[in-house]
């Protein structure tokens, strides 16, 4: 007799003809299982998992789609040119957020679903909920995310002919605000240079992090060969971009102080292996605790070279040159509270000498000095 358990949403254990344990994911309306080669536990059991739910590496679920219904469209729009079209990490991150969806609705008629369908399921979204796997889900955040990719999925959905409409677009843009991650100021680059000396890991990372002004994912990846005639040169996970970046001398110093590896990434774990990408942001975590800066993260460091940048007075186009940005409206939320400070600055000077000018006697007012020392 076959025995079931579950661990994990769509997990599944059970002992085959030959007594031996196996585990599976099978999603509601999967054509067939999916088999792990590791147990729970083991290392690369996670990785198998993750890349089962985001159809990496040829491991997509193929779902018996009924024609016109939600799981028929989400198919279609895998394949398509709108979705393979963005980078793999961003594909990897909406795909996520569209499966959520599907696993919910993909049953339903596209040609049915009505902006109220949509506006109750944004409205849900945005209620804060305890998850299956215990932690905290949803919110403003996450409803605008939604929303961002149900309006694209269901513009697929009008270009192929499922709907003359797009239900998403009647829908009112979820309204949310955040400063995003912490800019690192100097005082606090300082303060974790001190904890954490050259000749350790967790300086390595800081230094490299901030003086490419690269992505946790794009840091992990690079190592000596990367170096070429005194510059890195990489290209970024999430979007392709080639760069190539002089080799600043704080972050030779730090490479050079490190000893050999024998690996081709600078950054290794302490268990003498490349960090993954979430891997290695528990570890800046850890470091940034250790430092006292339990507000600072590895991200922060990609908006403080952009910060130093601006306050120097470089330009978009600059800034963008390092950092790999596309457009000017994501470097403007890294330099926002610069250009405000350096325009209050020259706003608040001019205003000063226009109100020392305005004085009596002063150089805009000579008839009122005259006129006051007459009476003196």
């Amino acid at each position: 007799m076959k025995r079931r358990l579950q661990i994990e949403r769509y997990v599944t254990a059970f002992k085959d003809r030959h007594g031996k344990e196996r585990w599976r994911y099978r999603p509601p309306g999967a054509a067939k299982p999916l088999y792990f080669k590791s147990r729970p536990g083991e290392v690369g059991f996670a990785a198998e998992l993750e890349a089962y739910k985001a159809g990496e590496n040829g491991c997509e679920v193929v779902r018996r789609a009924i024609p016109g219904t939600i799981n028929d469209l989400c198919s279609r729009y895998f394949r398509s040119q709108d979705f393979l079209g963005q980078g793999e990490t961003t594909r990897t991150k909406n795909r996520s957020i569209i499966e959520r969806f599907r696993e919910q609705h993909g049953d339903k008629r596209v040609a049915t679903i009505t902006f109220e369908h949509i506006d109750a399921i944004l409205a849900a979204a945005i209620q804060k909920r305890v998850g299956v796997n215990g932690r905290e889900v949803g919110g403003r955040a996450a409803a605008k995310n939604l929303r961002k990719q149900l309006q694209r999925l269901f513009g697929h959905a009008r270009r192929v002919g499922l709907r003359p409409d797009n239900p998403v677009e009647a829908t009112t843009r979820v309204k949310y605000r955040t400063a995003g991650f912490h800019t690192w100021s100097e005082d606090e680059i300082a303060q974790y240079q001190r904890t954490h000396p050259l000749g350790s890991m967790a300086r390595l990372a800081m230094e490299l992090m901030l003086w490419t002004g690269n992505r946790r994912g794009d840091a992990t990846e690079l190592g000596r060969q990367h170096i070429k005639r005194g510059s890195l040169h990489l290209v970024q996970e999430k979007t392709g971009k080639p760069l190539i970046l002089p080799v600043a001398p704080a972050l030779l110093e730090a490479i050079t102080a490190m000893p050999s590896s024998g690996h081709l990434t600078f950054l290794i774990s302490e268990y003498g292996r490349p960090f993954t990408k979430a891997g290695f942001g528990k570890r800046m975590r850890k470091w940034c605790d250790e430092a006292g800066l339990p507000h600072c993260t590895s991200h922060g460091l990609r908006k403080a070279i952009s910060r130093r940048m601006a306050e120097m007075g470089a330009g978009n186009q600059g800034i963008k040159s390092v950092t790999g940005h596309s457009g000017d409206s994501e470097v403007a939320l890294y330099t926002r509270a610069v250009d405000q400070e350096r325009l209050a600055e020259r706003i608040m000077a001019r205003l000063v000498e226009w109100e020392m000018a305005n004085r009596p006697g002063g150089l805009a007012n000579p008839q009122q000095e005259t006129e006051e020392s007459r009476h003196a």
